[in-house]
């Protein structure tokens, strides 16, 4: 297993599909390139700025609930890619001090692992397989593995800025914001 981490989430070039970037830690440096919907790339850009809610998502939801029954949230790991998509376990504490392994899907194995701050874990496999080398991954300031973000040019300093107009634009979001059917404010299981 290496240790990887969320990188960012963009768009693949000439699409608009979100794709979750994860880089390795130290080492090789390689990147895993993570097709998502945009509902879950909502939640991971909520769980990175620390958004405060005043109710819980689903992902903060499920952490909140593990958490009631006494277990914990203790890494994440992806396991296998299987015809072209990710698979990952959630790792638990549970209260009894034993250990379970949670079937989940690789993006919200992800988010959930963003809110809870806990490592994220690829095996070898799905990195021999699926990882994309460094000078092959198009970042902000290029094809090069860590932008000069010192430079108020460089397209980095540019999406620093997005970055804090999301974090400011979530910090005052609301829960009717996300609301999908602002027809019917009556409907209170939305």
């Amino acid at each position: 297993m290496a240790v990887v981490e969320v990188a960012g989430v963009g768009q693949e070039q000439g699409s608009e599909d979100p794709v979750l970037l994860l880089r390795e830690q130290g080492g090789g440096r390689r990147y895993l390139a993570i097709w998502i919907g945009a509902p879950e790339a909502t939640a991971l850009a909520a769980a990175e700025v620390a958004a405060t809610l005043p109710r819980p998502l689903t992902h903060r939801l499920l952490l909140d609930a593990v958490e009631a029954f006494g277990a914990s949230l203790t890494g994440v790991r992806l396991t296998a890619l299987v015809d072209g998509q990710f698979h990952a376990e959630l790792d638990l504490l549970t209260a009894d001090g034993g250990t379970r392994a949670v079937s989940a899907r690789a993006s919200d194995a992800v988010t959930l692992a963003v809110h809870q701050g806990c490592p994220i874990d690829a095996s070898e496999d799905v990195l021999a397989e699926a990882a994309l080398p460094a000078n092959a991954v198009a970042t902000v300031g290029g094809t090069e593995d860590e932008p000069d973000e010192a430079d108020p040019t460089s397209p980095a300093a540019d999406v620093e800025d997005e970055v804090e107009a999301l974090r400011r634009a979530l910090s005052d979001a609301t829960p009717d914001d996300f609301r999908t059917d602002k027809d019917d404010p009556d409907d209170k299981d939305q």
